[in-house]
């Protein structure tokens, strides 16, 4: 049987540009849409927003399954352990050196001096996008109980601000190596790279 051949890297962009662009329209249409336990009052607007944000929801939980699928596919050394080195005593060890060499120097790092230190900033949008999904799509299958919608809607927005924070410091340390001349930026949107 012959082996199976990792998903280019453009589908790994593809579904990283998805959720990046669903993940900015989430946040925005949430501060004015309605909640589906409050439509009495909303106007057509806000409950046309609140359906734009479900069906945008459903495209992020499927972008993330596909980026998730592509990168442990495409990099079968991206174990779990990987993106969640807390777990395991080695992890552990090599992301407290990498902090205390970033005290030590105060200077913005190359992305070879925080590899496990990005690994585990990436594990941590991930579990917030695998939570925001997960409560997300939940709502959505039990849209007939607006109860029960409405508890799990709850837990929902505890996931609003640490993907804001993970958003604004992704995209801040892109634009600190892009600085840096690392060229990350340049090698992510590079038609010629995978």
């Amino acid at each position: 049987m012959s082996e199976l051949t990792p998903p280019p890297a453009r589908l790994l962009r593809f579904s990283h540009a998805v959720l990046a662009i669903a993940a900015i329209h989430q946040l925005i249409g949430s501060e004015w849409m309605a909640k589906p336990w409050r439509f009495d009052g909303a106007s057509a607007l806000q409950i046309t927003l609140f359906e734009m944000h479900e069906w945008a929801g459903l495209a992020a939980a499927a972008a993330l399954l596909v980026l998730i699928v592509s990168l442990f596919w495409r990099y079968p050394d991206a174990t779990f352990a990987r993106f969640l080195p807390w777990l395991h005593t080695a992890g552990r060890k090599a992301l407290a050196g990498e902090v205390a060499q970033l005290a030590r120097t105060l200077r913005p790092p190359s992305a070879q001096q925080t590899a496990v230190l990005a690994a585990t900033v990436q594990g941590l949008g991930l579990l917030t996008l695998l939570f925001l999904a997960g409560t997300g799509t939940a709502m959505w299958l039990l849209e007939d109980d607006l109860e029960l919608m409405h508890q799990i809607g709850s837990l929902h927005e505890y996931g609003a601000l640490p993907l804001k924070v993970y958003l604004f410091g992704h995209v801040g340390m892109a634009l600190i190596h892009t600085w840096r001349g690392e060229g990350l930026l340049r090698k992510m949107f590079s038609p010629s790279n995978g």
